[in-house]
């Protein structure tokens, strides 16, 4: 994955997500949620900065505790 705008195939996406199934992908798409895609016919493609980008979007800094 070297072109930020070069398209995966859920089979290509999913290993950069940690491993997540295609099913997975498939299951989010059509609850609005996931990673953003692009169809292309009846195909979808994912853009590796979307996919970076969905894994930024669920970043979290951990409280500090307070002393």
């Amino acid at each position: 994955m070297d072109n930020p705008n070069e398209l995966y195939p859920p089979e290509q996406a999913g290993p950069h997500l940690g491993n997540t199934p295609c099913a997975t992908l498939q299951w989010w798409s059509t609850k609005g949620r996931g990673p953003r895609y692009t169809k292309i016919g009846r195909k979808v493609f994912y853009r590796r900065t979307d996919l970076d980008a969905f894994i930024a979007a669920g970043e979290h800094i951990p409280e500090r505790e307070i002393a």
